[in-house]
């Protein structure tokens, strides 16, 4: 029989990472604050200080779960932003030194959770911008004898950030990009369509993809070999992400198929570049063009585009 505590993490595990590892981070914040407030004795942080921190963890926490799937990276970043001002006025107003550098034993954490989580730029702003209050909450307090041990902690806190965004990098190049081409990779370019897909639905806007099918490929692995294959591939690939406009993305879904996904772009414009790509093209190619609709959802759109493509190539093949 299933436990409650197993129960608690088959549901976190069911959430999307964003959403579970914030949840944990203040659910385990919300329950040692509140032990720190009950068991709370003179010569501690006052207690109504504590006690509204672990109301705060407590709110964050209820939020998340309540959100779930709806969780945004936006929400992470305001509560984040909030963590690290309550780190650095805490230690700013604390009339313990040893408090004081305890609150900022925090910050490797913070740092962990920013650099993974949230978007690259705003997670380095915040993060650094609040390690910066924590240090000069510090020096604030003209205590000597605590900055070297500060300048240490903020020293690990930024080798950490760093480190650790530089493993995501090339992890989520490798879960995201096809090794052959330099394209996205299914997955990859999955995702950015998804994101396209949202922000043309929130802004009114068009957006297009580009459903492409090289033609004769397996013909040239059976009769020059695989290699002559791979560069034909990767000679095509790079003329389409060189190609395309900045906001445009190319990506590779199998063997010889390809996707574009072109924002801001209704379906006549996307036809336009198409054709334009296609007319210094090495190789040839099909390809077919589906715009957005209200309703559409991504296998809707990308069915349409598919027959389309299905279409042409009947098309030029008996012609």
């Amino acid at each position: 029989m299933e436990t409650r505590g197993e129960g608690m993490l088959a549901g976190l595990r069911a959430l999307p990472a964003l959403t579970a590892a914030t949840a944990v981070m203040y659910g385990c914040g919300a329950v040692l604050l509140a032990a720190s407030a009950i068991s709370w004795q003179p010569g501690r942080n006052p207690r109504w200080v504590i006690t509204s921190l672990a109301v705060l963890a407590v709110v964050f926490f209820t939020w998340t779960l309540v959100r779930g799937h709806r969780f945004s990276r936006a929400e992470a970043l305001v509560m984040t932003i909030v963590h690290v001002a309550s780190i650095g006025g805490l230690t700013w107003t604390t009339p313990l030194q040893l408090g004081a550098f305890a609150n900022g034993t925090a910050l490797p954490i913070v740092a962990v959770y920013a650099l993974w989580f949230l978007p690259p730029v705003h997670g380095r702003v915040v993060l650094y911008a609040g390690t910066a209050w924590w240090m000069a909450a510090i020096l604030h307090r003209s205590d000597p004898s605590l900055v070297p041990f500060a300048a240490s902690l903020v020293v690990q806190t930024i080798v950490a950030a760093e480190v650790l965004a530089r493993i995501k990098q090339r992890m989520d190049r490798v879960a995201r990009v096809d090794p052959l081409t330099g394209a996205h990779n299914l997955r990859g370019i999955t995702e950015v369509l998804e994101r396209e897909m949202a922000r043309a639905e929130r802004r009114g806007e068009p957006l297009s993809v580009a459903a492409v099918d090289l033609d004769g490929l397996r013909t040239i692995n059976n009769t020059q070999g695989h290699r002559a294959g791979d560069e034909l591939l990767v000679t095509v690939a790079r003329h389409w992400q060189d190609g395309v406009r900045r906001r445009d993305a190319v990506g590779r879904t199998g063997g010889d198929e390809f996707l574009f996904v072109l924002p801001s772009t209704a379906k006549a414009e996307a036809e336009r570049i198409v054709r334009r790509l296609a007319a210094n093209s090495r190789g040839s190619w099909s390809a077919g063009v589906a715009e957005l609709k209200p309703g559409d959802t991504l296998a809707s759109m990308l069915e349409r585009a598919d027959q389309r493509m299905y279409v042409e190539k009947a098309t030029r093949q008996h012609t």
